[in-house]
């Protein structure tokens, strides 16, 4: 299975980041089919914690 990632850093301290895993997310069952929505779910994300920035995504193999 594959899962979403986000660095997300604080806008009003860019320099402090995190790797968060989305809680709304089920895990994907392949690379293709994360990075067609990585990028809508990053803006949803954003748009849920108006003090941070989505720095980048990426999708790799979930952790379990």
């Amino acid at each position: 299975m594959i899962e979403l990632l986000f660095v997300v850093c604080l806008l009003s301290e860019p320099d402090r980041c995190s790797v968060e895993h989305p809680s709304f997310q089920e895990p994907f069952t392949n690379v293709m089919a994360c990075s067609r929505t990585g990028l809508f779910r990053a803006a949803e994300w954003a748009q849920q914690h108006p003090k941070y920035t989505v720095r980048r995504w990426r999708c790799e193999p979930r952790q379990t």
